[in-house]
């Protein structure tokens, strides 16, 4: 119950509704109780023969009125609870959204999307059961058990008793049943995120899965998650088959009390036939609140389950909320402006690693100028990513100081951070959507005139103009229908067209040729003139012509200057130099 305690907030919200709900149950009850007191007045009045027909029929008009009554309370009733627990599913999906998209990127890492998948389709609809059918039957089995008491012992106080002998075996078969149902659910839903990975990571690998004819091994993976994840769905439902016989079975040891100890009555008069006929029909009165609450145990225990995994989930938001922005077009949280960065960059004795154990970045020591522009070079594993992860903030440095703008990156809220910059990674990710609104992701009151230029730009325009909707082209998931070049060249246009302060090319135009990568970096030299850019690529070509370049190793600066600087150097930049050279040679011998 402890981890049912967070949704209480979310039930505040709605308590009107709530109460409403349970104010119209308790009327249903009342309705339902009070026609088994008619039903038995009648047929003693009928045994008596002292009675008159007009007062039979008024009887059963009086019957035919209540049960209707208690008809329209109990939709009423859905109409509220049922209403409100809809309204808190959409409250929990929302903020289950706004968590993940605040999560750092180290999170995304540890986590993997099945598991997150799972909490929507899994875990939300568990927490909603609890909070509407859950809460509305546990009130319904309060106020009827509640009303046909008091009906029962108005009757016969010691007949009442004997028949309610069999509820503590009921409590300890809940209790019991109930502990089991919580295990096997969580069980269920571990296993159902790793089903759900392995379906995910398929799906988005499908063309490596063809390509290497892995199709029959994937199946076999996904059988055998799958029948694992049937065999432990089977043995939560058995446990939950075994509660709804067994409440049966002690309901119906209570009906065979009253039959016995109320039949005896009868026939030794101490009790009338009506006495008698309104306790059987309140006992089957009781049937389904009885029966419910092993149904209601089993939402609770699930509820429980998922609420704690909901919950691990949403309290992390609350430790990164200045990365949340409301709008695009609009101040995130926590910020006054970033208009008055300035772009300079400058890494101060930086060092970070990762859970691993590998340092991406050790003492780093650079400074970038405002409008001035970095080139960085250096192998695989030398510290590249790593630094531009450090820069956005993506993971937690261990030592030293990044400033941007003269600020503390650290402790510059994260939406002025990245809004600051733009990053265009090595593999961009399209969404499946049109060109033009991909274009314009980072810009959303973007017009067409500054798509295009953009697109100019990035030397796209004439191919897109090609696509028989152009701009308007749909992409497949993650830019299936584009190559990579263009791609890249796509995502260039959404970085360009954010205006940011400071850009970073992470080996951007990758799968781009030679020749068109230099008819790019002309098209953008013009516009990244007033703003601070961080070129790294393989390529020499690319970034030979910044104000600066670094080489990295093993998470350390080992050279830097300018490219003539570097090549009279004779070192590393000027050996890749030469290599890139004779390839350059033989590919034109080709």
């Amino acid at each position: 119950m402890k981890k049912l305690k967070r949704f209480l907030p979310y039930l505040l919200l709605y308590k009107s509704k709530i109460l409403i709900g349970f104010l119209f149950v308790a009327l249903a009850n009342i309705c339902a109780a009070i026609v088994p007191k008619i039903v038995g007045t009648t047929i003693d009045l009928i045994t008596s023969g002292d009675y008159g027909e007009d007062e039979i029929w008024n009887r059963i008009a009086l019957i035919l009125v209540l049960t209707a009554a208690s008809g329209v309370f109990m939709f009423l009733t859905r109409r509220t609870i049922i209403v409100a627990s809809r309204l808190i599913e959409y409250d929990l999906r929302k903020d289950l959204f706004d968590s993940i998209e605040s999560q750092p990127m180290s999170f995304f890492h540890e986590n993997s999307t099945g598991s997150m998948m799972a909490l929507a389709t899994n875990d939300i609809p568990a927490s909603r059961d609890f909070l509407g059918p859950a809460i509305m039957y546990s009130a319904n089995t309060i106020t009827a058990f509640t009303m046909i008491m008091f009906f029962m012992l108005s009757i016969d106080p010691l007949l009442t008793l004997y028949s309610l002998l069999p509820l503590p075996l009921i409590a300890i078969g809940t209790f019991i049943i109930g502990k089991k149902v919580h295990v096997a659910y969580r069980d269920v839903q571990d296993q159902f995120s790793g089903l759900t990975t392995l379906a995910q990571e398929t799906f988005s690998g499908i063309r490596i899965i063809k390509s290497y004819v892995r199709q029959s091994y994937e199946l076999t993976q996904f059988a055998a998650k799958s029948e694992e994840y049937t065999n432990k769905n089977l043995r939560l439902a058995k446990i939950q088959a075994v509660a709804m016989p067994v409440f049966m079975i002690l309901f119906s040891l209570s009906q065979l009390i009253v039959l016995g100890y109320g039949g005896y009555r009868v026939l030794e008069g101490t009790a009338t036939l009506g006495e008698l006929t309104q306790f059987f029909i309140y006992l089957n009165l009781l049937i389904w609140p009885v029966a419910a609450i092993g149904w209601i145990v089993n939402l609770v225990q699930r509820a429980s389950a998922s609420a704690g995994r909901l919950g691990d989930m949403i309290d992390k938001m609350e430790a990164v909320p200045d990365e949340f922005n409301v709008d695009n077009d609009t101040i995130y949280r926590g910020a006054n402006s970033d208009d008055s960065i300035n772009g300079s960059v400058d890494f101060v004795n930086v060092s970070c690693g990762y859970k691993t154990g590998y340092f991406g970045l050790k003492e780093l020591n650079f400074s970038i100028p405002a409008g001035s522009s970095l080139g960085i070079v250096g192998s695989v594993g030398s510290g590249k990513t790593s630094l531009i992860n450090a820069l956005l903030n993506f993971y937690p440095i261990e030592s030293g100081s990044i400033l941007l703008g003269g600020k503390s990156v650290i402790d510059m809220p994260k939406g002025v951070l990245r809004r600051a910059i733009s990053l265009v990674p090595q593999e961009p990710f399209l969404f499946s959507t049109s060109i033009s609104e991909n274009i314009k992701f980072g810009k959303p009151n973007a017009d067409m005139d500054e798509i295009i230029e953009v697109a100019g730009l990035a030397q796209l325009h004439n191919e897109i103009e090609q696509f028989p909707k152009k701009y308007e082209a749909e992409l497949g998931e993650r830019g299936i229908t584009l190559s990579g070049g263009q791609k890249q060249r796509v995502a260039l246009a959404r970085a360009l067209i954010r205006n940011p302060q400071v850009i970073v090319l992470d080996d951007a135009l990758s799968a781009v040729d030679t020749n068109t990568e230099a008819i790019i970096l002309k098209n953008i030299k013009g516009y990244l003139r007033n703003r601070t850019s961080i070129i790294i690529s393989h390529r020499l070509s690319t970034v030979q012509n910044c104000d600066k370049i670094i080489v990295l190793d093993g998470g350390r600066i080992i050279e830097s200057g300018t490219h003539e600087e570097l090549l009279l150097l004779c070192g590393k930049y000027a050996e890749i130099f030469k290599l890139q050279l004779i390839e350059k040679e033989i590919e034109e011998l080709r």
